[in-house]
């Protein structure tokens, strides 16, 4: 069976903000926007299998250990192009279908530094317990 782009390759895709390294998101970053827009926690194993599909895919580029993920010119475009006009939950309707005119993706051994998606997702944790108690009952 062919390898095919999945719904959490565009989740992960649509969770990247940035243009570099220097204003890429952070992986607290990612599972934030992640969660806003899909009310769900990543998976690590969502995050590592996306990540090496979007870079050899030249969409965005990633950085593991100094935390930084951002959209390449490609990226950028591709989103800017696809997402106009479709509000924040059109990623659901209009990004997979744009990586699966891509082709098929190209699968990699992909790992984080070791505990750095569990810590990430407890940093998240604690931030949005956080707000939550900030915004009351």
């Amino acid at each position: 069976m062919a390898t095919q782009w999945e719904l959490s390759d565009a989740w992960v895709f649509s969770s990247i903000e940035g243009t570099g390294p220097d204003d890429g998101y952070t992986l607290v970053q990612i599972i934030a926007k992640a969660d806003g827009i899909n009310h769900a926690i990543l998976l690590e194993s969502e995050f590592t299998q996306a990540v090496p599909r979007l870079v050899a895919a030249g969409l965005i580029g990633a950085q593991p250990e100094a935390d930084r993920y951002w959209h390449t010119e490609a990226g950028q475009a591709l989103y800017q192009r696809r997402m106009t006009g479709h509000g924040l939950f059109g990623w659901l309707r209009v990004i997979l279908p744009s990586l699966q005119r891509l082709g098929a993706p190209t699968d990699a051994q992909w790992s984080l530094p070791a505990g750095a998606f569990d810590r990430a997702t407890r940093d998240y944790h604690r931030w949005a317990s956080k707000i939550l108690r900030r915004l009351g009952p």
